[in-house]
């Protein structure tokens, strides 16, 4: 799927809603290794629905999907197998989530016996709803076999798939961004400073362009399908795109963090995908020691001509670029975690006297921090670096 395409499908009367090539599966047969997908796939959506339009209440789809668990016997947990193991604790938590506008007292015990079953059985395993999971799990399972979970039926599951799918196709173009940067930190003789950053530019250009795609979702679509995302008091986090680490690796290596941002590290770390917890870890602890661009810059380790400066200005202003479109993105969705004046500009940002409380709980986004803060937090911490790098850029060592 190229990024124009996304939140792009019209609804036509020519491929009507009960055409089953309109839903966000391409095969209805599950080609899965879940023993749970044909229900996940094929069935829940619809359910959810029925419960929400008030056809249905919790009660009764908790004894359908129990009378689903039960039918499964030993297949519940396939041995050795991790990738049918996390397709099937994907299905669980669908089924689980699917529970989330009610409150946790309506979770069924059986299926939380699965899921603590399943987790048990395979400890590296998230045991709650994860963006490992929502994103790379589910959409891998997209690109292998066409078949996608949502909890929604029709179009609605369709701005729903494209919802998870942006997020996966968006990340390499962000990961190029952090990598060219990664390697001026590491070998800075060894690379063409200028080329390398002109090359996280375009990375950062392609990843903005997949933000700006999300204004075409609309809220009421959105907020259709985001209580199942939700965290609730006393339970983990939502999943949320907070959680995406490319976008933590690239501020990491570009910029040291801050007392607040260490606050949200320190919080989201258990919440990232397994693979990059470890590489968030070793890039927090060499950006607090000075191993960033910027300190770099301005510590003379990292020396720029002309055209490198005015790249690197460059590769701030599109990262700023892209938190500005997601905090416009993200006040239109959420209108009330915002003031109700005109949106924040750069200037205002930059003009705190500092960044705010993430623990705010006025204002909690899916992963529960305060969505205000964090994103003006983020785009504060850019505009003080740009403004840090260009007061040095006439500095000995720069053309």
């Amino acid at each position: 799927m190229d990024k124009a395409d996304l939140f792009s499908r019209p609804t036509r009367p020519e491929n009507p809603p009960h055409d089953p090539s309109h839903l966000p599966t391409r095969s209805r047969r599950s080609s899965s290794g879940s023993p749970l997908a044909p229900y996940v796939l094929d069935q829940l959506p619809a359910d959810l629905t029925a419960v929400a339009h008030g056809r249905s209440t919790y009660e009764q789809l908790a004894v359908k999907q129990c009378r689903v668990l039960r039918g499964l016997g030993d297949d519940t947990l396939p041995a050795g197998d991790s990738s049918s193991a996390s397709l099937l604790q994907l299905d669980l938590l669908f089924m689980l989530n699917g529970y989330l506008p009610a409150g946790p007292t309506a979770f069924p015990r059986p299926l939380l016996d699965a899921i603590a079953a399943q987790s048990a059985r395979f400890p590296a395993l998230d045991p709650h709803m994860s963006y490992e999971l929502l994103i790379d799990v589910n959409c891998a399972e997209w690109e292998r076999t066409g078949e996608i979970r949502v909890f929604s039926e029709g179009e609605l599951g369709l701005l729903e798939r494209d919802f998870y799918l942006g997020h996966r196709l968006a990340e390499p173009s962000v990961w190029t961004a952090f990598d060219r940067l990664r390697s001026l930190v590491l070998e800075p003789d060894a690379v063409d400073t200028a080329a390398s950053l002109d090359e996280a530019l375009r990375g950062l250009d392609d990843f903005r362009t997949y933000m700006a795609q999300y204004g075409r979702l609309p809220t009421e679509a959105f907020h259709a399908f985001r209580p199942y995302h939700m965290g609730y008091p006393g339970g983990p986090r939502g999943a949320s795109g907070a959680f995406m680490p490319s976008v933590q690796l690239l501020e990491l290596v570009l910029l040291p963090p801050t007392t607040q941002y260490g606050v949200y590290l320190d919080q989201s770390l258990p919440y990232f995908p397994t693979w990059s917890r470890p590489l968030v870890t070793e890039w927090r602890e060499r950006s607090e020691k000075g191993d960033n661009v910027v300190q770099a810059v301005l510590g003379g380790r990292l020396k720029l001509d002309h055209r490198a400066v005015t790249a690197l200005l460059a590769v701030i202003d599109r990262f700023t670029d892209f938190r500005m479109v997601h905090l416009g993105i993200t006040r239109k969705a959420l209108p009330e975690a915002f003031p109700p004046e005109a949106g924040p500009t750069r200037r205002d940002i930059l003009a705190q006297p500092g960044e705010r409380d993430i623990l705010d709980p006025d204002d909690p986004g899916t992963s529960g921090f305060s969505v205000h803060n964090v994103l003006t937090n983020a785009v504060h911490r850019l505009l003080t670096a740009r403004r840090r790098i260009a007061a040095s850029s006439v500095a000995p060592g720069t053309d």
